[in-house]
């Protein structure tokens, strides 16, 4: 499989089918595998606080290596058919939300168009992307800012996240 990447999942509701958010996650990352993804590592699970700071719920954060001969754009639609099948509803920005995947980094590499940005344009911003990250790939690159995560992480401190104690 000649392409690698990195997904972060999260989840703050349950699905429409009543499966708590962890448990939806889990389900969306087995269904991947359907489509011809393999994940190859994949972090603890860490509890956040919804960013922009708000009344929802927390949010329930992992992030996965992976490993397809997808192109970037079919792994993009694949994403979206998933998250539709687990109950994903876009109304408006930053909404809560019982599954969310976003390709974070595709082959090291940089992308710029209408309907994907890579590496994700606001991973470096966010704690619950870079702890589990660092947790799987504590040297990973910023490709666009060359920067490693230990300097992103540096900058993020003040965000609250607890790593959980499960599977």
């Amino acid at each position: 499989m000649k392409n690698k990447f990195i997904i972060a999942v999260g989840s703050n509701i349950n699905s429409p089918e009543g499966f708590k958010p962890i448990e939806n996650c889990n389900k969306a990352i087995n269904e991947l595998s359907k489509f011809n993804i393999k994940i190859t590592q994949k972090s603890s699970w860490y509890l956040s606080e919804p960013i922009p700071k708000s009344s929802q719920p927390k949010y329930y954060n992992s992030v996965f290596l992976c490993n397809s001969n997808h192109n970037v754009n079919k792994v993009l639609k694949i994403i979206q058919i998933v998250e539709q099948k687990f109950g994903r509803v876009r109304v408006f920005k930053n909404m809560p939300r019982c599954i969310d995947l976003d390709i974070i980094s595709f082959n090291g590499n940089v992308k710029n168009s209408l309907l994907l940005k890579i590496p994700h344009p606001r991973m470096h911003l966010r704690k619950f992307v870079l702890l589990p990250l660092f947790e799987i790939d504590s040297h990973w690159l910023h490709p666009l800012l060359k920067k490693n995560i230990k300097f992103f992480l540096e900058k993020v401190k003040c965000q609250k996240i607890k790593k959980l104690k499960i599977d």
